[in-house]
């Protein structure tokens, strides 16, 4: 009996590609071309992936140099106006004594 199973399944298999051969095929060709489109669109997307993160990085940058513009630009002015309200009280302080 265990000679005869191999036997019939290869019997069966063989009735198999007869019956459904070409619709097989069909579903085969059909699936790879699926998957070559798939992993195309997996290739797509991780390009477009690697060049929005280097738009974010960009912009990131740009973000902080803008940031360090502003913080240097409102410390000069701050300086500037600290010292015309140094210059503002001497000035008032002096005319208060004469």
């Amino acid at each position: 009996m265990a000679s005869k199973n191999p036997t019939s399944l290869s019997e069966l298999m063989t009735i198999r590609d007869i019956l459904m051969g070409e619709v097989i095929n069909e579903y085969s060709e059909r699936f790879e071309k699926l998957e070559a489109a798939l992993e195309q669109q997996r290739l797509d997307l991780a390009a477009k992936e690697a060049a929005l993160d280097e738009r974010i990085k960009a912009l990131d940058q740009l973000l902080h140099d803008k940031i360090n513009g502003l913080d240097e630009s409102f410390n000069s002015k701050m300086e500037d106006r600290r010292q015309a309200m140094g210059a503002m009280f001497l000035s008032l302080g002096q005319q208060l004594r004469d």
